[in-house]
């Protein structure tokens, strides 16, 4: 018995954002449920599938038998379902929207240039460019960071020092990043825009100067392990 087998209810599909990234873990919806295999059988196995809200746990043995934890007896067969990659089954949400619309707010949200200098907290980047990096960067510079991909190879890396590639450097206002050189023009709409676009606090907001915006889950940002950057599949449906 080698392989693990979670079922959650399907409303705890967000919470398979912190585990998206193991490069063997699919996922496939039966009802009301979401079935997770490819997780490792092991007493080191990553703390973050055990913390995840399963209804059930079971160990697949021979011929798609499920085994309760320690248990010798087999209480059922894994069914045939359509296993897809955890990346393509959780995908990173992106939603673009111009800010009065999304904000429903009489004013005008506008990002302009800042007389301010901000320091740099987080870098937008691509895929492509933050593989490179990862491969020959220090150890001890990337265990500092923290990085989400999107379906369309975008990467938001947190943390500094900020990594010395080819992107946009952000800084941070009220739990939103925002382009260096930029702020609101009117600075304190920050606090206003933050309850409305992230009420508990559990995502990151990104701004651009192009009138567009992203929330990203705080749980889809992983360690930025060389192994965990090397793991990462871009593209359509991989995000």
């Amino acid at each position: 018995m080698k392989e693990l087998i979670l079922v959650l209810a399907k409303k705890d599909k967000d919470a398979l954002g912190a585990v998206r990234c193991h490069p063997n873990a699919r996922a496939a919806t039966d009802g009301d449920f979401i079935w997770v295999r490819g997780f490792p059988v092991s007493e080191n196995a990553d703390l973050k599938f055990k913390q995840l809200p399963s209804l059930h746990t079971y160990l697949l043995g021979e011929d798609d038998n499920l085994f309760p934890p320690n248990a010798i007896t087999p209480v059922q067969k894994l069914k045939k379902l359509p296993w897809i990659s955890l990346q393509a089954f959780v995908t990173i949400e992106v939603p673009v929207a111009a800010y009065p619309g999304r904000l429903q707010t009489k004013h005008t949200i506008r990002l302009i240039p800042s007389e301010n200098s901000h320091e740099g907290s987080a870098l937008l980047t691509n895929l492509s460019e933050w593989k490179k990096y990862a491969e020959t960067a220090p150890l001890s510079r990337l265990k500092r960071l923290k990085f989400a991909v999107s379906n369309e190879n975008k990467v938001v890396i947190l943390g500094t020092p900020i990594a010395p590639i080819p992107g946009k450097e952000l800084w941070m206002r009220d739990g939103i990043l925002l382009p260096c050189g930029f702020d609101f023009e009117i600075p304190l709409i920050s606090t206003f825009v933050s309850k409305k676009l992230n009420p508990d606090k559990d995502a990151v907001l990104v701004f651009e100067q192009e009138n567009n915006w992203e929330k990203i889950p705080l749980s889809y940002f992983i360690e930025g392990k060389r192994s965990a950057v090397r793991m990462t599949k871009g593209g359509s449906g991989n995000g």
